[in-house]
């Protein structure tokens, strides 16, 4: 009796299994965006630089480095900390004499990402701009050049200087990074320096200011993490054994209406379905839609991206509202970034519209 009894409860077992599986299904509900981190970078350049003086351009030509380090401390915005120089070069017109001099200049800069500032942040961006903004000091020394021509020539340099110098300096540049992987980028700059007259030791014609400007290539590199995937988020599904009741209400109707990146304008691709859903729901007076908007999870932020879902939704309610379509027959939501309808990225800047039927 007792074995009898072993292989019922074995057979009660095994015949619960589906039940139990069904019962504990999983389902994913959203893939969270990236989230960023905040992060160092340096970078090393060399390139060449340049002087306004009483010379062609070409000729007053030298070499430059630039190396730098930057706290990116938002998706936008980083402080930077760069030092530049090697040396300088400049002319006199008469006699022609060209002199050169060395020069250090650290200065603290403003980091603005010009990509996620206008597009959104993406992590993986291929090319990303920046700008950057600030100021400090230039070291000069070695002024041996200048003070040997005002010597020989009797040039009178009213601006010449001995020994060293520290000059006060504004920087503003632009620059570019382009993804070589998650540590390393090449990048491009190009900067504008405004120091005082003394810096190349004359005086000059531009309102007693002298001009100094770098092209400089090089690598960057991260030196942590810039961002971190989140996990995908789960939830259980139970399946409770209900008695069969008929539908009260059935989806009569399911219309995509897409947006370009970015805007939330309806399209003039998209009448006809819109003309389509309108006339659906005036010859159907018991029917309504219920609306949702979506916004694609590669562009913009998740801020930028929930506003765009809402005025996607909004503008499909309220072309049906200026059509004559009551308002307490629309029915709208939107979601963001945050679910994604659709496998194709673009596919998801979009309004999708369910017209349900009651059946009662």
């Amino acid at each position: 009796m007792k074995r009898l009894h072993f292989v019922g409860a074995l057979l009660l077992f095994f015949s619960a299994l589906p039940v139990w599986a069904q019962n504990g299904r999983t389902e994913l509900v959203d893939v969270p965006a990236p989230e960023f981190l905040p992060h160092w970078q340096v970078a090393l350049q060399g390139g060449v630089a340049a002087d306004v003086g009483e010379a062609k351009l070409g000729k007053l030509i030298s070499p430059a480095l630039q190396v730098n380090g930057t706290y990116q401390f938002s998706e936008i915005f980083g402080a930077r900390v760069a030092v530049s120089g090697l040396w300088a070069r400049n002319r006199y017109s008469y006699p022609q004499e060209r002199y050169n001099w060395n020069f250090v200049q650290p200065t603290l800069e403003l980091k603005v990402d010009l990509a996620s500032l206008f597009m959104g942040w993406v992590p993986d961006q291929l090319v990303s701009a920046y700008a950057v903004l600030g100021g400090g000091v230039a070291y000069s020394f070695n002024n041996d050049d200048a003070k040997k021509a005002n010597n020989r020539f009797g040039v009178d340099f009213q601006k010449l200087w001995d020994n060293h110098r520290w000059n006060p300096v504004a920087k503003a540049g632009i620059g570019a990074d382009v993804r070589l992987n998650d540590f390393l980028a090449l990048c491009g700059e190009l900067n504008a320096n405004l120091l005082p007259d003394h810096f190349n030791s004359k005086k000059g014609r531009h309102d007693n200011i002298d001009w100094h400007f770098n092209a400089l290539v090089g690598l960057k590199i991260n030196l942590g993490p810039s961002y971190r995937q989140r996990p995908p988020e789960y939830r259980t599904i139970s399946t409770p054994v209900v008695t069969p009741v008929a539908p009260r209400d059935t989806v009569a109707m399911a219309v995509n209406i897409q947006f370009l990146i970015n805007s939330s304008e309806l399209r003039s691709s998209e009448y006809g379905k819109l003309i389509q859903l309108m006339n659906y729901l005036k010859v159907h007076p018991r029917s309504h839609v219920e609306m949702t908007g979506y916004a694609d999870r590669l562009t913009g932020t998740s801020a930028i991206n929930d506003r765009l879902s809402r005025e996607r939704a909004t503008a499909v309610a309220n072309y049906l509202m200026s059509h004559g379509i009551s308002s307490d027959r629309i029915y709208k939501d939107a979601k963001g970034d945050r679910v994604q309808p659709f496998p194709v990225n673009e596919d998801n800047r979009v309004t999708v519209c369910f017209v349900v039927d009651l059946l009662d």
